[in-house]
């Protein structure tokens, strides 16, 4: 009587290893990808973090006894400080701070700006500093004076680049700057 081998169908456990390993190996590679940015969250907290920067500077001209200022650009803004140059004029200097700084976001913005309810034309830093002359230098779209004003009455609004969220910084009634959010999927 000669024994009969039975032959199994079926997977032995090294092949359904190695087609685990392969199938980790894609899903990894497919998670890697996959872009986790927030734009939502990314843009209120931008805005928030300028509402913060501002007040943050209205303080500290308060505390310094000096103007501070912000002016803005299309995707950009950056402190100003009212101080003496060499001649002993009060010029408004680029303010370098660690603290009082733009930080670019994880997403790209657009701001618009309004001042005293006129819609304010923005430029880029670098075309503002070739066309700023000693008799029309660069001043700051909003002020903090040594005194606790903030001024004029001011609205950012910032936007992502596929206008799905929006969110404005604004003078405030109660609040000295006020963050709101406009828009959203």
């Amino acid at each position: 009587m000669a024994l009969r081998r039975q032959q199994h169908s079926g997977f032995t456990l090294i092949e359904v290893m190695v087609t685990m390993t392969i199938i980790a190996i894609l899903v990894g590679a497919v998670v890697l990808n996959i872009d986790f940015r927030n734009v939502g969250t990314a843009m209120r907290d931008t805005a928030r973090r300028t509402a913060m920067l501002m007040e943050l500077a209205s303080d500290q001209a308060v505390y310094a006894r000096q103007n501070f200022g912000i002016r803005f650009h299309p995707n950009s803004y950056e402190f100003y400080v009212l101080a003496e140059d060499e001649s002993g004029e009060s010029t408004w200097q680029l303010f370098e701070d660690q603290q009082l700084k733009f930080r670019d976001p994880a997403v790209p913005i657009e701001l618009a700006v309004d001042i005293s309810g006129l819609p304010i034309i923005l430029e880029d830093l670098v075309d503002e500093l070739n066309d700023a002359t000693d008799e029309d230098p660069i001043k700051p779209h909003v002020m903090f004076l040594a005194n606790g004003e903030m001024m004029p009455d001011f609205r950012i609004v910032f936007t992502d680049s596929n206008n799905e969220y929006e969110y404005s910084v604004e003078t405030g009634e109660v609040e000295p700057v006020v963050v709101e959010q406009l828009a959203s999927p």
